[in-house]
Formats: structure tokens, C-alpha cells, sequence
């Protein structure tokens, strides 16, 4: 996998330093910013701050999740066509921290697809990644639950793993994300190594001193 063929997705889910009021700034700071055409970078925004798509048309996002419906009727809930409309090119769903029902699973992935949504599916193990990969979504990435937000990779901890995942995905073409503790230029480069598309990373990026250097030193070619 070179890395100009690859994807970074960059969760910044509700951390006070990249969300709300700060959502703006935080993004202000990747303007710009070297390294950042090595890859394909997108900015998972909390569903609170998607609108600040418009505001940095140089810039791709996807939400952090999205519900299987139509405009209409639906309180608390926002459709595909919704992110689209808003400039959101697709989203997370799934994540350890916001599951669903497989049965929700299939039905959001199934409508994203028909309206143009991309879609990264998260998944926390291989014979999750198998029930999933039929349904091709854009992207499965995964993230076994005990190692986000900690300072061990996964591809430290579990690459044979990473393999696998790999291996059944791309029975059905599916491109596969690798997350949970993903910190490092090293982490990045063994996840193409080991068959995967890139990364979702989030901890990593949001919360360190300087996010778009510790983004551009992380996808740089090194």
C-alpha cells in the first residue's frame, strides 16, 4: 500500500479541545499543513459541529455516526442525504462508543450506499469484520475496544489480527481502517505493511500539543 493510496481518518470525537466551540479552531490549525497530501485525510466532526463543513471547502469530513432514515419525522436522528447536503462526505458507524444493532448496521449501511454516503464500519474483532464485509461498506476499520485511547497499538498488540481482518475483507473488496492506540509514523507504516488501507486515529492527533505537526510527522514519507 503506498501511502499517497492511503486513508487517515482523524476522530475527533467530543473532546473539549476539538469540539463545540473549539471545533473551529482546532481545524484552523490543518490549514496548510505539511504532509497532508500524502494521504486521504478526513475529519470524523461530532454530529454538534458538521455544519463547519462549509467552512473549510479544502477539507474533507464524515460524521462520527448517522441513522438509517429519511428527512421526515424523525427527532434526535439525522439521514444520510442530510450529511450530504451539509457537504459531509460519509461517516463512522458502529464505534465502541456509539454501537448498534447488527440489524441497525445493515439497514444504515444499506441506505448510505443508495444515497452516496461512504461509510466506515467499525468492528472490535475478525468474526465481527466477517458478519460485516458482505455488506461492503466503504471502509471496515478495526478497533479492538481495550486498546482505544491507550498508549499500546494494535499493531503492537494484535497484528496477526490486523491480518486477519484483512484477509476477510478482501474477499469482498472491502478496504480495511486500523485503530485503537495508533499514535505513531511506525504504527501507520506496519498497518499498510500488514494489508490495511490506513488508519482512523483520534487520541493521538486531538489531544496533542501540536495536532497538525503530530498529523503531518505521522503521514509523512519517512
Amino acid at each position: 500500500m503506498d501511502h499517497q493510496n492511503s486513508t487517515v481518518i482523524v476522530n475527533l470525537k467530543h473532546y473539549r479541545q476539538s469540539s463545540s466551540a473549539s471545533a473551529e479552531r482546532f481545524l484552523e490549525k490543518f490549514i496548510g499543513s505539511q504532509g497532508m497530501s500524502e494521504a486521504r485525510i478526513i475529519f470524523a466532526l461530532n454530529p454538534i459541529d458538521i455544519r463547519l463543513a462549509s467552512s473549510f471547502p479544502e477539507m474533507e469530513f464524515f460524521s462520527q455516526h448517522v441513522d438509517p432514515v429519511e428527512y421526515g419525522a424523525h427527532t434526535g436522528q439525522f439521514s444520510p442525504q442530510s450529511l450530504l447536503d451539509l457537504g459531509i462526505t460519509g461517516s463512522l458507524l458502529n464505534h465502541s462508543e456509539r454501537r448498534i444493532s447488527h440489524e441497525t448496521v445493515e439497514r444504515t449501511v444499506s441506505m448510505a450506499k443508495r444515497s452516496g454516503l461512504e461509510i466506515a464500519l467499525c468492528c472490535e474483532s475478525v468474526e465481527e469484520a466477517q458478519s460485516f464485509a458482505p455488506l461492503k461498506p466503504a471502509f471496515i476499520a478495526y478497533e479492538p475496544p481495550e486498546l482505544i485511547g491507550g498508549n499500546v497499538s494494535v499493531t503492537t498488540a494484535k497484528p496477526s489480527v490486523i491480518s486477519d481482518v484483512v484477509r476477510v475483507c478482501s474477499e469482498y473488496g472491502v478496504p480495511v481502517l486500523v485503530g485503537a492506540g495508533v499514535k505513531t509514523g511506525s504504527d501507520y507504516r506496519t498497518s499498510l505493511r500488514l494489508g490495511a488501507s490506513g488508519i482512523l486515529v483520534a487520541s493521538g492527533i486531538v489531544l496533542a500539543e501540536n495536532p497538525a505537526k503530530s498529523l503531518s510527522s505521522l503521514i509523512e514519507n519517512q
